[in-house]
């Protein structure tokens, strides 16, 4: 474990002074490589000031420090300091891991006291458990270009960013987002980038940020205002997807997968929502539709079946689905 320690420098202002955005660390928006104090910690300020305040009065900002390596971060304290730190107050109370791909919120408040330009440190005190080679936490970086090529509507360059980042050697979670990016940009490049692209990417990333109503608001709109999107049983998926696992809700999880499969049989989703059906089920405790639905889904990928003895076809997907299908079903039996 190496212990690390970082200053970023903040700036405030009361009754009538003018600030310019200050420096003092890292200003950029962009993923530092590396970032805070050596690391790969990366603050979410890119012009930390809070304007002109008068005396007595309250203003708060919200900062996300998120962990952008494959490495781990104890932050053990975030404390204010400086000729004004009494002025500058935080929401942080005590230690918090920052697993790699997590991220935190930080709410610094400013209530200026007395008149004129005021200075404070913003003192970050953490920890490092190396977990990954640095190459790899350079490798890391190429998924949060991607995501700010995303953000700036730069479609084309940012799949290739993220694919960039899936052929390479990911190493934390980041690597499921971009599989569901990569295909749905690749998607937007042959049909356009439409206003039922806008909110199945808005749902997404919404979901991503645990902002589950949002998500789902948004392909509300997408359904109803586009129903004959080429996005339509993505959004269909997405929706299932979030009941069964963000939401845990089986049985609204199983009829979205089984309406799914109705509406849209020729979708690259149908194995998906076979396979995610009898999942639900199995979490209902109904064993034997379950079974069935595992079986249904082996039958489909199977190739030879002779005197008992059955083989997925030969193709990677068939293989696949058949030995998910085949390790359901004995874990049913067992």
């Amino acid at each position: 474990m190496i212990g690390n320690r970082f200053s970023k420098t903040l700036l405030a202002v009361a009754l009538g002074s003018l600030l310019q955005a200050c420096g003092g660390g890292t200003e950029s928006t962009s993923a530092p490589t590396p970032g805070v104090g050596g690391s790969y910690l990366h603050v979410s300020v890119p012009d930390f000031y809070f304007g002109t305040r008068d005396v007595g009065s309250r203003a708060s900002q919200v900062i996300k420090i998120s962990n952008r390596g494959g490495d781990i971060y104890p932050i053990n304290t975030i404390k204010v300091t400086g000729d004004h730190a009494d002025e500058f107050t935080t929401d942080f109370y005590d230690e918090i891991v920052l697993n790699p791909a997590e991220a935190m919120n930080l709410t610094i408040s400013f209530e200026p006291v007395t008149d004129g330009r005021k200075n404070a440190a913003l003192d970050i005190d953490f920890d490092t458990i190396t977990q990954v080679t640095e190459a790899q936490n350079q490798h890391e970086q190429t998924f949060y270009e991607a995501k700010d090529l995303e953000q700036q509507g730069n479609y084309a360059q940012s799949r290739a960013a993220y694919q960039d980042y899936i052929q390479g050697e990911p190493a934390t979670k980041n690597k499921y987002q971009a599989a569901i990016k990569a295909p749905v940009l690749k998607e937007a490049s042959l049909y356009g980038e439409g206003d039922d692209f806008d909110l199945y990417l808005d749902a997404i990333n919404a979901r991503e940020a645990g902002e589950l109503d949002k998500a789902l608001a948004d392909l509300d709109a997408l359904e109803i205002l586009h129903a004959n999107s080429y996005l339509a049983d993505d959004a269909a998926y997405l929706r299932a997807y979030i009941q069964l696992i963000d939401q845990q809700d089986y049985n609204a999880a199983e009829t979205s997968m089984k309406n799914l499969r109705s509406d849209f049989p020729d979708s690259s989703y149908y194995d998906t929502a076979l396979y995610s059906e009898g999942l639900a089920h199995k979490e209902m405790g109904n064993r034997q539709l379950a079974r069935n639905i595992f079986a249904d889904l082996k039958y489909r990928h199977t190739g030879v079946d002779v005197l008992g003895v059955a083989l997925a076809k030969d193709n990677l997907i068939s293989r696949m689905w058949f030995d998910r299908a085949e390790r359901e079903l004995s874990a049913l039996d067992s």
